[in-house]
């Protein structure tokens, strides 16, 4: 049945996507918004319930299990790359951009606190006896079985609306590989009525597919994280010698106290955070940045023949 859903979900978000951005743009509005519902919800409602004596602390966790921890949890803060996306029909995007990513990942971050603080406060060492639905057994203590079940299909529409996100962008990249020549020219088809890049749809929808039946949300998670936190490893370093160099364009850049130490703490994080993956998720990683430069160079040469 498990699969029979993804194949569901992935079909129709396809069919969705293919007719047109418009389509799949809304569909992520309209999800968006019905998945901060239960959330606003749950933390305006579970705030005056919360029992003080739930958030005193033990003790403080080791290095390990808080690596073990932030390495999953990180999950939940990627993606901020995405608004880059755009940021070239912004005005003064060097000031803009950088604004709003840093307003974007306040907010988000004071949400998940309050989030956590509600559900730790009403369930307090009871909160890690329900790994696979927190909130939803929290949101009973306060709201019943209707708070139980608003939270469990707030948390089905945030999946949806995860994966409508990402089926709406990332084929765009399958599309850039093979316009530009890096992947065959196949993926760069064009749909003749709805003028989206169909086969690219197609192709990221069937390998998401796969990913997904092939192991767990928390394994799948963390592979992500580490391919995503090699990217951040690259782009931290980048920006690192840009600031050092002071290069600027497109305007002032935006300037904040620490600027210049930033990236290089950030490094440092990110590798501490590296630290506590797998061999797997290297081996995963490795392999297929492995294959991606066989392609890439193969092309290259196809290229430079013709």
């Amino acid at each position: 049945m498990r699969i029979i859903v993804m194949l569901a979900v992935y079909g129709s978000l396809v069919l969705i996507n293919i007719r047109g951005v418009r389509q799949g743009a809304g569909a992520v509005t309209v999800i968006t918004v019905a998945k901060l519902l239960p959330l606003l919800l749950f933390v305006c409602v579970g705030i005056f319930f919360i029992h003080a004596p739930n958030l005193s602390w033990i003790g403080w966790p080791g290095s390990k299990s808080l690596g073990d921890a932030v390495i999953l949890l990180i999950f939940a803060f990627v993606g901020i790359e995405v608004a880059l996306i755009p940021s070239g029909e912004v005005k003064n995007p060097a000031r803009t951009v950088p604004r709003s990513a840093y307003l974007a990942l306040v907010v988000t971050t004071v949400i998940y606190i309050l989030i956590q603080l509600v559900a730790q406060g009403t369930l307090g060492a009871d909160l890690a006896n329900h790994p696979d639905a927190p909130l939803a057994e929290s949101a009973a203590t306060f709201l019943g079985n209707l708070g139980r079940t608003i939270l469990l299909a707030g948390a089905t529409i945030s999946a949806f609306g995860f994966v409508t996100s990402d089926i709406l962008s990332s084929p765009r990249m399958i599309f850039a590989f093979g316009r530009d020549g890096a992947l065959p020219q196949f993926f760069a088809h064009v749909h003749p009525r709805y003028r989206s890049p169909d086969v690219a749809i197609i192709t990221y929808a069937v390998l998401a597919f796969m990913l997904s039946i092939s192991g767990t949300f928390e394994r799948l998670a963390v592979l992500s994280n580490v391919a995503v936190l090699l990217m951040y490893l690259l782009c931290c370093a980048g920006c690192w010698v840009l600031v050092q160099r002071d290069v600027r364009s497109d305007g002032e850049p935006f300037n904040f106290p620490g600027m210049k130490i930033v990236p290089a703490l950030a490094i440092l994080a990110i590798i501490w955070i590296l630290a506590h993956a797998t061999v797997r998720e290297f081996v995963v990683t490795g392999i297929v940045l492995a294959l991606a430069s066989i392609v890439y160079l193969i092309r290259g040469q196809l290229r430079r023949k013709s």
